[in-house]
């Protein structure tokens, strides 16, 4: 992903469809991407763990020209073995591009920063990029008090990674992405202020390991708020956007890729 373009927008398809509805989608977006001249590695699509591999082989047999990245949406905290149902990182080799790890669903179904580093361990001995959801819970919280939740949902993740002896100069060095999704935003239709996400990019690049790490924000946005949140300089900079259900239907995917500048 080094070539990858900058802003770089994430479609995160969850479990919405199913595989053959999720290899459609893949084709009339590539379709799309060729007519409105999507830059090239600027768009990444994580479909469902059913239907990576499909997608996968239709981006890159049909449309290679547009370097559509393929996520995966999860993986497994352990190495391959007698693990049923498992998706060690190891196994991803060839198939996704980086994985995410971390986002509020999983966390709300139990997982924690020691497991999520346990990931993120793994996908640095696996060569894949670890995508890590970080985010805040409460809507009246201010920015100070989201910063300081996010930064310590982030140095658990470096707590985990490191009880497997990844140290922080690992992580620094595996081409790691932050995204920061406050929970009370997603799918409420209220995103985050632009200048509660700087905010939060200036509290995260203040840690070491992520000084020039990738920033994305994930929240509600749209074609019509996208713009506010992509750019900046410095520690404030935001890199691109993890877009959930709006990734969901072609024209509201590029309206948002047209209003952030890599879609005419």
């Amino acid at each position: 992903m080094s070539g990858t373009a900058s802003p770089r927008l994430i479609a995160n398809w969850k479990a919405n469809l199913a595989p053959g509805e999720e290899v459609e989608l893949a084709r009339q977006i590539a379709l799309r991407g060729s007519a409105r001249q999507l830059a090239p590695g600027s768009l990444l699509i994580a479909p469902s763990a059913i239907g990576l591999v499909a997608v996968a082989s239709l981006l890159r047999r049909e449309h290679a020209e547009l370097k559509i990245g393929v996520v995966a949406q999860d993986c497994s905290s352990d190495d391959p073995g007698a693990r049923t149902g498992e998706i060690p990182a190891s196994h991803l080799i060839g198939v996704a591009d980086a994985v995410i790890l971390g986002h509020s669903e999983r966390r709300a179904r139990g997982e924690d920063g020691r497991a999520i580093g346990a990931k993120v361990a793994r996908c640095i001995d696996a060569g894949i990029v670890p995508i890590v959801c970080l985010g805040d819970l409460d809507a009246r919280a201010t920015d100070v008090e989201r910063c300081d939740a996010v930064v310590d949902q982030w140095r658990g993740v470096l707590a985990g990674a490191a009880a497997l002896q990844r140290e922080e100069a690992a992580v620094s060095t595996s081409g790691i992405i932050i995204a920061y999704e406050p929970v009370w935003a997603i799918g409420s239709g209220r995103p985050a202020r632009p200048e509660t996400v700087a905010a939060v990019a200036r509290a995260l690049r203040s840690e070491a390991e992520l000084t020039s790490a990738p920033l994305l924000y994930g929240g509600s946005v749209d074609g019509k708020s996208a713009a506010g949140y992509v750019g900046g300089s410095g520690a404030e900079r935001v890199d691109g956007l993890l877009i959930g259900g709006a990734s969901l239907e072609v024209e509201s995917l590029f309206q948002i890729a047209a209003a952030v500048g890599v879609s005419r």
